[in-house]
Protein backbone atom coordinates (compact mmCIF):
# COMPACT_ATOMS: atom_id res chain seq x y z
CA UNK A 1 0.00 0.00 0.00
CA UNK A 2 0.92 3.15 -1.00
CA UNK A 3 -1.26 6.51 1.16
CA UNK A 4 0.39 9.41 0.34
CA UNK A 5 -1.98 11.23 2.58
CA UNK A 6 -4.15 10.87 4.87
CA UNK A 7 -7.12 13.60 6.24
CA UNK A 8 -9.28 14.33 8.83
CA UNK A 9 -12.45 16.44 7.36
CA UNK A 10 -15.94 16.23 8.25
CA UNK A 11 -16.87 16.60 5.21
CA UNK A 12 -15.27 14.05 3.44
CA UNK A 13 -15.15 14.74 -0.32
CA UNK A 14 -15.25 18.06 -1.29
CA UNK A 15 -14.11 20.18 -3.82
CA UNK A 16 -10.82 21.22 -1.95
CA UNK A 17 -10.38 17.71 -0.93
CA UNK A 18 -11.09 16.39 -4.39
CA UNK A 19 -9.02 18.56 -6.30
CA UNK A 20 -6.35 20.68 -4.54
CA UNK A 21 -5.36 17.79 -2.28
CA UNK A 22 -5.38 15.42 -5.08
CA UNK A 23 -3.09 17.83 -7.37
CA UNK A 24 -0.60 18.48 -4.75
CA UNK A 25 -0.20 14.74 -3.58
CA UNK A 26 -0.82 12.94 -7.04
CA UNK A 27 -3.25 10.94 -5.68
CA UNK A 28 -4.78 7.83 -7.96
CA UNK A 29 -7.22 6.35 -5.25
CA UNK A 30 -9.67 8.51 -2.88
CA UNK A 31 -10.40 5.91 0.51
CA UNK A 32 -13.39 7.28 2.52
CA UNK A 33 -13.16 5.20 5.67
CA UNK A 34 -16.73 5.63 7.49
CA UNK A 35 -18.54 3.18 9.00
CA UNK A 36 -22.28 5.17 8.50
CA UNK A 37 -21.27 6.01 5.05
CA UNK A 38 -20.33 2.74 4.20
CA UNK A 39 -23.46 1.80 5.04
CA UNK A 40 -25.86 4.45 3.50
CA UNK A 41 -26.76 4.45 -0.30
CA UNK A 42 -27.25 7.92 -0.47
CA UNK A 43 -24.09 8.83 1.09
CA UNK A 44 -22.48 6.39 -0.85
CA UNK A 45 -23.68 7.94 -4.28
CA UNK A 46 -22.97 11.47 -3.36
CA UNK A 47 -19.11 10.96 -2.42
CA UNK A 48 -19.00 8.92 -5.64
CA UNK A 49 -19.92 11.98 -7.45
CA UNK A 50 -17.60 13.95 -6.21
CA UNK A 51 -14.56 11.76 -6.94
CA UNK A 52 -13.07 13.78 -9.52
CA UNK A 53 -13.22 11.38 -13.41
CA UNK A 54 -10.43 8.96 -13.69
CA UNK A 55 -10.66 8.63 -9.75
CA UNK A 56 -10.54 5.44 -7.93
CA UNK A 57 -12.03 5.62 -5.16
CA UNK A 58 -13.84 3.02 -2.38
CA UNK A 59 -15.83 4.08 0.78
CA UNK A 60 -15.41 1.43 3.33
CA UNK A 61 -16.05 0.25 6.86
CA UNK A 62 -12.71 0.52 9.53
CA UNK A 63 -13.05 -3.59 9.11
CA UNK A 64 -12.76 -3.52 5.66
CA UNK A 65 -10.42 -0.98 5.46
CA UNK A 66 -7.76 -2.57 6.72
CA UNK A 67 -8.24 -5.39 4.44
CA UNK A 68 -8.64 -3.56 1.63
CA UNK A 69 -5.11 -1.31 2.55
CA UNK A 70 -3.30 -4.40 2.99
CA UNK A 71 -3.77 -5.65 -0.13
CA UNK A 72 -3.14 -2.17 -2.38
CA UNK A 73 0.09 -2.46 -4.32
CA UNK A 74 2.17 0.41 -3.87
CA UNK A 75 1.45 1.21 -7.09
CA UNK A 76 -1.64 3.15 -6.08
CA UNK A 77 -1.50 6.45 -4.40
CA UNK A 78 -3.93 6.39 -1.85
CA UNK A 79 -5.68 9.33 -0.30
CA UNK A 80 -7.67 8.34 3.20
CA UNK A 81 -10.36 10.74 4.37
CA UNK A 82 -11.69 10.42 7.68
CA UNK A 83 -14.05 12.35 9.84
CA UNK A 84 -12.53 11.75 12.96
CA UNK A 85 -9.16 10.72 14.72
CA UNK A 86 -11.01 8.00 16.60
CA UNK A 87 -11.44 6.58 12.72
CA UNK A 88 -7.63 6.74 12.60
CA UNK A 89 -6.41 5.28 15.59
CA UNK A 90 -8.51 2.28 15.36
CA UNK A 91 -6.43 1.71 11.77
CA UNK A 92 -3.24 2.35 13.53
CA UNK A 93 -4.07 0.04 16.12
CA UNK A 94 -4.87 -2.35 13.90
CA UNK A 95 -1.56 -2.42 11.84
CA UNK A 96 -1.84 0.26 9.38
CA UNK A 97 1.39 3.02 8.52
CA UNK A 98 0.21 6.15 8.14
CA UNK A 99 3.27 8.43 7.42
CA UNK A 100 1.38 11.47 8.99
CA UNK A 101 -2.53 13.31 9.29
CA UNK A 102 -3.84 16.39 8.08
CA UNK A 103 -6.07 17.76 9.95
CA UNK A 104 -8.56 20.10 7.83
CA UNK A 105 -12.04 20.25 9.42
CA UNK A 106 -12.90 19.17 12.31
CA UNK A 107 -15.95 21.36 13.00
CA UNK A 108 -17.79 23.47 16.28
CA UNK A 109 -20.15 21.22 18.02
CA UNK A 110 -20.73 22.04 21.89
CA UNK A 111 -17.98 20.71 24.64
CA UNK A 112 -15.28 21.44 21.61
CA UNK A 113 -12.95 24.31 21.70
CA UNK A 114 -11.46 25.88 18.77
CA UNK A 115 -7.88 25.11 18.25
CA UNK A 116 -7.92 26.61 14.62
CA UNK A 117 -10.27 28.43 12.57
CA UNK A 118 -11.87 25.36 11.22
CA UNK A 119 -10.36 22.57 13.71
CA UNK A 120 -12.69 22.21 16.96
CA UNK A 121 -11.44 19.23 19.78
CA UNK A 122 -12.84 18.01 22.94
CA UNK A 123 -11.24 16.53 25.88
CA UNK A 124 -12.00 12.95 24.24
CA UNK A 125 -10.17 14.21 20.67
CA UNK A 126 -7.36 15.71 22.42
CA UNK A 127 -7.07 11.81 24.33
CA UNK A 128 -6.77 10.40 21.20
CA UNK A 129 -4.40 12.44 19.29
CA UNK A 130 -2.03 11.90 22.15
CA UNK A 131 -2.05 8.23 21.82
CA UNK A 132 -1.53 9.31 18.07
CA UNK A 133 1.43 11.02 19.21
CA UNK A 134 2.86 7.97 20.86
CA UNK A 135 2.63 6.01 17.41
CA UNK A 136 4.99 8.41 16.78
CA UNK A 137 2.36 9.74 13.61
CA UNK A 138 2.84 13.49 12.60
CA UNK A 139 -0.45 15.79 13.02
CA UNK A 140 -0.36 18.87 11.00
CA UNK A 141 -3.30 21.55 10.39
CA UNK A 142 -3.70 22.62 7.38
CA UNK A 143 -6.66 23.46 5.45
CA UNK A 144 -5.23 23.55 2.17
CA UNK A 145 -1.75 22.72 0.83
CA UNK A 146 -1.04 26.42 0.15
CA UNK A 147 -1.72 26.87 3.79
CA UNK A 148 1.69 26.86 6.93
CA UNK A 149 1.71 23.53 8.72
CA UNK A 150 0.70 24.13 11.92
CA UNK A 151 1.81 21.05 14.01
CA UNK A 152 -1.67 19.77 15.92
CA UNK A 153 0.41 18.85 19.48
CA UNK A 154 1.90 22.67 20.19
CA UNK A 155 -2.03 23.34 20.32
CA UNK A 156 -3.30 20.37 22.71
Amino acid sequence: MSIVITRIDERLIHGQVAYSWSVAYQVTEYLVIDDEAANDPTQILLLSMAVPSGKKHAILSVENAVRYLAAQPESVKTFIVVKSPHVLLSLIEKGITLPSINVGGMYYKPGKQEISKTVYLDEEDRDVFRKIRGHGIACEIRTSPSDKSIDLFTKI
